[in-house]
């Protein structure tokens, strides 16, 4: 995936030379560096936060730990995570892949079958799993990353320089009320559009349709949804 170049203040001073505001020149660089309480600092923050919670592309997958105790049946996710990656969590010693599923299918299921976790559901800032654990278990959660709090000299992790000089450059305008409230927030969403479209950030296709092993899997009989069988 294509990355950025200019760093956090390459991109700030980019943006303040378009606005060309003398006023916003003092308050966040008055002697030509970016100063730690400039404005426009939280701008590009909030822009790159919020195109990579819209648009989670793939160089922002981590991992983390998952440990499971005995009767287990939910965990609390990291303070960074965005979503999880499809089917995210595996377990150590390939003792398998959950799969993702709505809390719905969970709920469905006995709450007092135990076993090897199958499935996961995703609700706010739990995961929840099914089956409840009939032991300790260790693995790893794949996940996208809300990205830490940008540095002076930090590159930041996005396909494109020039949207983040335009964004910022945008909320420079709206803060001198040269434009309407929002014109930097419609901006970013027509530009995520777009990212999609390119297919910038998107996982590799498979090359064939992958079976789910957990198709089947019904809380008592694989024959339940047809209903009843008797007259």
């Amino acid at each position: 995936m294509a990355m950025n170049r200019l760093t956090r203040d390459q991109i700030l001073i980019r943006a303040l030379d378009l606005a060309d505001s003398a006023v916003l020149d003092t308050k966040d660089r008055p002697s030509a560096t970016i100063v730690s309480t400039a404005l426009s600092i939280g701008w590009l923050q909030e822009a790159l936060d919020f195109f990579i919670k819209k648009f989670p592309f793939g160089a922002t997958i981590t991992t983390s730990p998952v440990s499971l105790a005995a009767d287990a049946t939910s965990f609390s996710v990291p303070t960074d995570f965005i979503q999880d990656y499809y089917n995210g969590i595996v377990l150590s010693d390939n003792q398998g892949r959950l799969g993702r599923r709505g809390l719905g299918a969970i709920l469905n299921r006995s709450t007092t079958a135990t076993g090897k976790p199958r499935i996961y559901s995703v609700k706010g800032s739990t995961i929840h799993i099914w089956p409840k654990t009939n032991k300790a278990y260790t693995g790893t959660l794949y996940y996208y990353q809300l990205p830490t709090a940008l540095a002076a000299s930090t590159v930041p992790t996005f396909p494109d320089d020039l949207i983040l000089v335009e964004y910022v450059w945008i909320k420079a305008q709206e803060w001198q009320r040269l434009v309407p409230p929002g014109t930097a927030m419609k901006f970013a969403n027509d530009r995520i559009a777009e990212l999609q479209r390119s297919g910038i950030g998107n996982e590799a296709e498979e090359d064939q349709l992958p079976i789910d092993p957990h198709f089947a899997q019904q809380p008592s009989s694989s024959d339940d949804w047809m209903g009843s069988t008797s007259l």
